[in-house]
């Protein structure tokens, strides 16, 4: 170890003790996935791939529950508004089939809608 690296150990040393490389728990990042694995060649764009079909079918899916959602307000009865309910839990479940954990959708509870559409009907 020439006499350059022999000081920039000690001053790292120094800065440790003082806590200076202390990292704040908010700047702390989750573990990467399968960083122990062995990788094919290509997996990062296999990966981007995957995250961006991903985020196009949760904004396709989120359009569409937009739509879905107007109709419910507009439904002349409980059992064509469970219908419909239960139609957008459908889609919803396919959706979930086809995306990566971080986009999925969560699925509507028919309970709450009924009560809202129940309020609004008066």
């Amino acid at each position: 170890m020439n006499w350059m690296s022999r000081l920039v150990e000690k001053q790292l040393a120094e800065a440790a003790e003082r806590g200076e490389l202390d990292i704040p728990d908010r700047l702390k990042g989750k573990p990467i996935p399968g960083i122990d694995e062995s990788r094919p060649e290509g997996w990062w764009a296999e990966s981007l791939v995957r995250r961006e079909r991903s985020r196009v079918r949760r904004e396709d899916a989120d359009e569409a529950l937009a739509s879905a959602r107007v109709k419910f307000w507009q439904a002349d009865s409980e059992a064509a508004l469970a219908d419909l309910v239960a139609s957008s839990n459908a889609m919803i479940d396919h959706v979930n089939l086809n995306v990566v954990d971080e986009d999925r959708l969560e699925r509507l509870d028919l309970a709450d809608i009924t009560r809202r559409w129940r309020d609004l009907r008066g």
